[in-house]
């Protein structure tokens, strides 16, 4: 169980400070993944680019490309944390139990070992949500680390699998886990925490490599002290520059069970030393338990202007040695629909108005591109549409944010209150999705896009010879309404309930109009701050995509059971291999002996829909089973 409190979060920042401003590189993590033979980390560079340099495989033999060999993994559930690479060896971990093997390449897989931590299997599946997790494995110095969905930190040895440490860092007990999503920086295991469905409190932490001891804790809601707000901090914007600023703009002590937890990937500049990261759904979703009850300020300009729940489903940026916060940035302020931002962050050099600026980008799940300065947190792009959303409304100057103060033009009509009496101060003829007299009928529920998933963790990709950055996406929305309720260690703590349609709610496309398709794989020009071009998806496909130095994506393929290459300047599909699986985990390359390779895991759960004969005859489910299944290919020689 995790013991830390406030006073950690203090010494430890009382304890390292002076050193905030050196970049504090592993020099062996930095070798490693400058070549392009290895993959030392989830998206395979501090960036967050998931590129690799290499360009053996390409757009002109990619049509040879074959199975080299495969491995069957045993554990039938859905793989997230893609492989990695050091030299001769592959590691992979499994959903949970969170098995970690490690694979002989010069023997087409072999186990050379097999590591299995105690874990209360069905404990976490009772207290955690949202998939079977790990996301990450992580290398350094010889050593493997990891955390597993409830909650433990691990360090290995790389050669032999012997568990050198161990530390909790949750308590899974009350609805807290960890995802896996984490990163090495310096001598510091870096990761954060899942578990704001359940009332859990967002926070990042920090353990040594070598003992696993814990150096710092960080929390994304609360005290000064506690969050690591200190002479440091010097946001852009006015909303961060409060006082307090991520305990004011709580009502009462509601931060302390205030979601925000982090559980997608970090990326981190090494010159500046800052890591940055977003965080995750407001506990509970329902606003009038963060807010003054049923009240809703809007400035003159339809900006929030109170009790704006900083700093859950917000950007964050903090110092890579002492986890202090360097800048904050609120992209769903008073969070009502679950759009928080488990979304990895790419750090990218963008020419903006003539001038390479050092930026952070994000296509985040409330629809919008962003461009921020990655040091200041100065937004450097107006914010533009690539996934339909109606949260926000444009101003009078066609712009969704006011550059100015940084806030949101909140379209108060898919906002939502518990009481009806409150939401008719606000709206009095508001029409519902549903009848009067329809079951759990109050008169508040409201739909809205995109829905909860437009965005999820999914590794985005970045390619340099494009300057686009791939991701893929959900065209659906929701419907919902607000409860009441009380916090209960251990349990679920939204206090809303989903409204379903007849008919349900129709997937739409940027534009507005209906579609349909459920998914695409976006292409956005950054530089040019654009779409660049859109592949649509007649059924789900929200999964990872990769790129490479050869002008290819590699992406799977759901909506067909198949693993696919496209070309990275067109989003054509150039190579398919019919798998007959899902797959919801990144592609790695790799090289060994001269030959690149392209290796993934193809997996799901045990869940298996019956097949009709007369379903549709492209029913994906026609075209996918459960499996788990470790591939690896290579072009012919």
């Amino acid at each position: 169980m995790n013991k830390w409190n406030v006073t950690t979060s203090a010494l430890a920042l009382a304890a390292v400070a002076g050193m905030s401003g050196t970049a504090v590189a592993n020099d062996d993590v930095k070798k490693l993944s400058a070549d392009p033979a290895n993959v030392v980390m989830p998206s395979i560079t501090y960036n967050g680019w998931n590129y690799s340099t290499l360009n053996q495989i390409n757009l002109t033999n990619v049509k040879n490309l074959s199975v080299a060999w495969t491995m069957q993994i045993g554990i039938l559930d859905q793989h997230e944390a893609s492989p990695l690479v050091i030299g001769d060896t592959m590691y992979i971990a499994s959903p949970k139990p969170n098995y970690v093997y490690a694979l002989d390449l010069t023997k087409d897989g072999v186990i050379k070992w097999e590591f299995r931590p105690t874990m209360d299997v069905a404990l976490a599946t009772s207290q955690t949500c949202c998939g079977a997790q790990t996301r990450g494995l992580y290398y350094a110095e010889g050593k493997i680390f990891y955390s597993t969905l409830d909650g433990q930190n691990i360090g290995l040895d790389a050669k032999s699998g012997e568990q050198l440490w161990r530390t909790v860092g949750t308590d899974i007990t009350r609805y807290e886990g960890m995802a896996g999503n984490n990163i090495v920086i310096g001598k510091l295991f870096i990761g954060g925490n899942e578990g704001g469905e359940g009332g859990a409190r967002g926070k990042v932490q920090a353990y040594n490599i070598d003992t696993g001891r814990q150096q710092w804790v960080m929390y994304n809601m609360g005290p000064n002290n506690e969050v690591g707000i200190g002479p440091r901090f010097k946001p852009f914007y006015v909303d961060d520059k409060k006082p307090n600023p991520a305990l004011d703009s709580w009502w009462g002590d509601s931060w302390k069970r205030g979601g925000g937890t982090a559980w997608g990937y970090f990326t981190w500049d090494p010159d500046l030393n800052i890591f940055h990261y977003s965080t995750g759904n407001c506990g509970p979703w329902n606003p009038d338990y963060r807010r003054e009850w049923g009240k809703f300020d809007l400035d003159a300009n339809g900006g929030l202007a109170d009790w704006r729940s900083n700093y859950c489903a917000s950007q964050m940026a903090r110092d890579g040695t002492t986890g202090e916060l360097i800048w904050a940035f609120n992209l769903t302020p008073q969070d009502h629909w679950d759009i928080d931002h488990p979304l990895i962050t790419p750090l990218v050099d963008v020419n903006i108005g003539g001038t390479v600026r050092k930026t952070a980008i994000k296509a985040a799940r409330d629809g919008l591109f962003y461009i921020w300065d990655r040091q200041t947190g100065e937004m450097l792009n107006d914010p533009w549409m690539h996934t339909f959303q109606d949260m926000w409304k444009k101003d009078a100057q066609g712009k969704w944010i006011n550059r100015t103060t940084g806030r949101h033009n909140m379209n108060i009509n898919v906002a939502y209150w518990t009481d009806k009496a409150d939401q008719d101060k606000y709206l009095p003829n508001r029409t519902g999705p549903i009848a009067a007299g329809a079951a759990g009928y109050t008169g508040t529920e409201a739909c809205y896009y995109p829905g909860t998933n437009a965005r999820n963790w999914d590794n985005d990709a970045y390619s340099p010879k494009t300057g686009f950055l791939y991701f893929s996406n959900s065209l659906d929305g929701g419907c919902q309404r607000m409860i009441k309720g009380d916090y209960v260690p251990g349990q679920g703590y939204t206090l809303r309930q989903s409204v379903t349609l007849p008919g349900g709610l129709p997937n739409k496309l940027v534009d507005g109009t209906d579609t349909p398709n459920q998914s695409q794989l976006l292409a956005i020009d950054v530089a040019g701050n654009k779409t660049a071009f859109t592949v649509n998806y007649r059924f789900s496909n929200q999964v990872p995509v990769m790129a490479t130095a050869g002008d290819l994506l590699f992406t799977c393929g759901n909506d067909n059971g198949s693993f696919r290459a496209m070309n990275a300047t067109t989003g054509a599909e150039v190579w398919a291999f019919k798998w007959g699986s899902r797959c919801r985990q990144s592609p790695i390359t790799y090289s060994q002996g001269g030959k690149q390779f392209v290796a993934v895991i193809a997996s799901s759960a045990a869940a298996n829909t019956a097949v009709a004969a007369n379903a549709a005859a492209n029913d994906s489910n026609r075209y996918r089973r459960s499996g788990s299944t470790l591939y690896v290919f290579k072009l012919p020689g």
